[in-house]
């Protein structure tokens, strides 16, 4: 609602759909550069106009879309920000106590902060140790914010979580008791929302600590490096951000596996040499067999 409104309508509203051409659109785009929107508001904003003009094709009010051979501004800036455990309990350390557990949570579990924000407390068991995730909150309309299924069917999962977040998870429940059953919520009693949180608590906390840009998908993003560098594998890590597929996991954070091969390989030689030496033979495996020049062979010590 908020991307039709204000960048959507504006321009479009009171034309008719025929009148609409690529170059309207370019020039759409352009003005919205000009404007200093960031390059994934407008793909946003571009992407909801497309839909609009698909479904007009659909039923037949008009013969093609206008949406061809539109170039989106790219963003240049790499989205993903990884920080380590410190940065982690730095940027915990910062916020607003009553976000804190929050933002550990989010490191040490990789939930999306729709999950988050719909995590009920009879969602978690933490004498087993354990975090249910079965439904998310999305916003509906320009401020209400509801609960909601999750799209993907392996998004309905139970994890693990470590000992530690549950202790800070039963002494926030302790502390910010909530009108609703939802762990985590405003001040007010009412369910999180996003763009709220972020300007009101999350900005304020990055610029005190680990500095921007950090959004808080990069905490996910986090628990996904903390997790390779344990050597977890991408299955593992699929199941527990609740991916369909390893691909994913590949396709996003690969880049992050490198180095992996090369500590695996010194795995193999220590575990060869070790049976090297409880065989008796010598480190580098001395039985090799030489051919000699006639075609036999020798053995050589």
């Amino acid at each position: 609602a908020s991307y039709l409104k204000n960048l959507v309508l504006p321009t479009f509203g009171d034309d008719e759909l025929a009148a609409v051409h690529p170059t309207n659109l370019r020039v759409w785009r352009a003005d919205l550069q000009d404007q200093g929107y960031a390059p994934a508001t407008i793909a946003k904003a571009y992407q909801i106009l497309s839909r609009a003009f698909r479904v007009a094709v659909s039923d037949g009010l008009i013969a093609r879309t206008p949406c061809r051979e539109i170039k989106l501004p790219k963003n240049d800036r790499d989205e993903k920000r990884f920080l380590t455990a410190a940065e982690a309990e730095d940027l915990a350390n910062a916020i607003d106590p009553r976000y804190r557990a929050l933002v550990l949570t989010a490191t040490y579990t990789g939930l999306r902060f729709g999950e988050l924000a719909a995590l009920r407390t009879n969602d978690l068991d933490l004498l087993r140790g354990t975090l249910r995730v079965d439904e998310q909150l999305s916003r509906q309309g320009s401020w209400k914010m509801v609960a909601g299924p999750l799209k993907p069917k392996k998004a309905y999962r139970t994890i693990g979580i470590p000992a530690v977040l549950c202790g800070d998870l039963a002494a926030h429940i302790a502390q910010y008791p909530s009108g609703s059953d939802f762990v985590f919520s405003h001040a007010q009693g009412g369910p999180l929302d996003y763009n709220r949180f972020r300007r009101r608590h999350w900005n304020p906390a990055v610029e005190a600590s680990v500095g921007p840009p950090c959004t808080p998908h990069d905490l996910r993003h986090t628990h996904v490096a903390m997790l390779i560098a344990e050597n977890q594998s991408p299955r593992y890590i699929a199941d527990r951000l609740g991916h369909e597929s390893t691909r994913t996991v590949l396709d996003v954070y690969g880049h992050l596996y490198e180095g992996v091969d090369e500590a695996a390989m010194e795995s193999l030689d220590r575990l060869r040499s070790q049976a090297q030496a409880d065989s008796g033979q010598t480190p580098q495996g001395s039985n090799v067999v030489s051919l000699d020049t006639d075609g036999g062979s020798r053995r050589s010590g």
